[in-house]
């Protein structure tokens, strides 16, 4: 049986258990990267390579990586990394739960280009001159702040200069593409607050009536449209997301399996166990026995 890998940076963020003062999860820091398998998570990653080069693949979708390229990933967007031989990269990496970034108030507009990016927007931008300088000003600010936790205020701010840092990625981004065609192409399919509604609702009971009543589209126009961007149907979606939930609350928590099953959203434990092993090839006590004796084997 194959051992599952997880990204090599996975303990700094944790699992889906809640902060002591019920914050989101965040994380920040510069590290060295050499590779990574491909891999997904239930958290966001934004990424500033200063040092190095190599390749990184998002979504089937490989670029080069050098100093001053930035990346975003929201929640399961599949990734990998391979730096040059016998090389690193060196990167801030930036890792988040998204509640973190709307706060008491959403921002209808900025959520709309959040969840863009990946399909109206790029997954990376290459950045140079001043706004390279910028960008990394803004997350230089972000990890000192990161690094104060005595700082009043602390959380508000970390909120401020992340969206600031995602601000300008997306700015970036936008310029090298068309915007006539990025505009109808959203018009057209209004994806982005589609998936930022699934994401933010995957744990309760969600049909595509729901969304239909909710966006005010047909079941037909809107289970087309998922499926035509994400490559998904809207239920085979919404089921990865439950999967890769209870994954890491089976590895981080020791909550029971009929908890989490009930947790990520599933109806009946059947219907869980049932998704689970078609997806992980085991059940998930199995799952959890064989990656925490893995763990402890290393």
């Amino acid at each position: 049986m194959p051992k599952m890998i997880f990204p090599e940076y996975h303990e700094h963020i944790g699992g889906l258990s809640a902060q002591p003062d019920g914050q989101q999860r965040f994380y920040i820091n510069i590290g060295e990267v050499t590779k990574t398998t491909l891999h997904h998570h239930d958290y966001a990653e934004f990424s500033l390579f200063v040092e190095g080069s190599g390749t990184e693949t998002i979504n089937g979708v490989t670029h080069r990586v050098k100093p001053g390229t930035a990346s975003f990933l929201l929640p399961h967007h599949m990734h990998k990394l391979d730096s040059e031989p016998n090389a690193k990269m060196r990167k801030y990496r930036c890792m988040f739960d998204l509640p973190l970034l709307f706060g008491a108030n959403e921002d209808p507009e900025f959520s709309r280009l959040l969840f863009g990016i990946g399909t109206v927007f790029p997954s990376f931008v290459d950045l140079e001159g001043a706004e390279a300088e910028r960008m990394r000003n803004t997350l230089d600010q972000l990890l000192e702040e990161f690094g104060k936790p005595e700082n009043p205020g602390r959380q508000h701010m970390i909120r401020l200069k992340l969206s600031e840092a995602l601000l300008l990625f997306v700015r970036a981004g936008a310029k090298n593409h068309h915007p006539a065609a990025k505009h109808d192409r959203e018009d057209k399919i209004g994806l982005s607050p589609m998936l930022q509604y699934v994401h933010l609702h995957y744990t309760e009971r969600l049909s595509l009536e729901d969304l239909a009543k909710t966006f005010n589209h047909s079941v037909p126009y809107i289970s087309r449209s998922f499926k035509e961007l994400t490559g998904k149907g809207f239920h085979d979606y919404v089921r990865s997301l439950r999967i890769e939930s209870a994954v890491t609350m089976l590895l981080h928590t020791n909550m029971s399996v009929t908890d989490i099953a009930a947790a990520v959203g599933f109806d009946s434990f059947r219907t869980f166990a049932r998704a689970f092993r078609e997806m992980k090839n085991m059940t998930a006590s199995e799952f959890r026995a064989a990656m925490r004796s893995g763990s402890e084997t290393e």
